[in-house]
């Protein structure tokens, strides 16, 4: 029976992912023919990766990501202000990606409000009355 068969949108590219992301922090740069731009890999999975920069590319530009001694050539998917996301041509290998993990982990992004007291050198550091995170 067709008619209780539900069809299937498929999700918009931004919103879908290869796998699993691994948080990282590590100089990254998205070489393009308008010029490079220099920033960090935020996260990456085997399929794509979050990349921050200060001017990031438009959606659907095409460029080599360039990490270390990686290279992998990819589309953005998405751009807002600060960041990007890019899909890889082709999926890198997962041992790629704990390799990452493992030489530029990033824990959480603990930011200390700006407005708290100056604490003594001798003092027992004590947290944040807020704490923010951000990038």
């Amino acid at each position: 029976m067709k008619l209780f068969t539900r069809h299937k949108t498929p999700l918009p590219a931004e919103r879908r992912m290869a796998g699993p992301r691994v948080r990282v922090d590590c100089m990254a740069t998205l070489l393009m023919p308008s010029g490079d731009r220099p920033g960090r890999l935020f996260d990456i999975s085997t399929g794509g990766a979050r990349i921050t920069v200060e001017e990031p590319p438009a959606k659907g530009v095409s460029a080599i990501l360039n990490w270390g001694s990686q290279e992998v050539y990819c589309m953005v998917i998405w751009s807002k202000p600060g960041m990007c996301g890019v899909e890889f041509d082709k999926p890198i290998s997962q041992a790629a990606v704990d390799k990452l993990a493992e030489e530029a982990p990033s824990g959480p992004r603990l930011v200390y409000d700006a407005g708290s007291p100056a604490t003594d050198a001798n003092a027992t550091p004590q947290p944040p009355k807020r704490p923010m995170f951000g990038c």
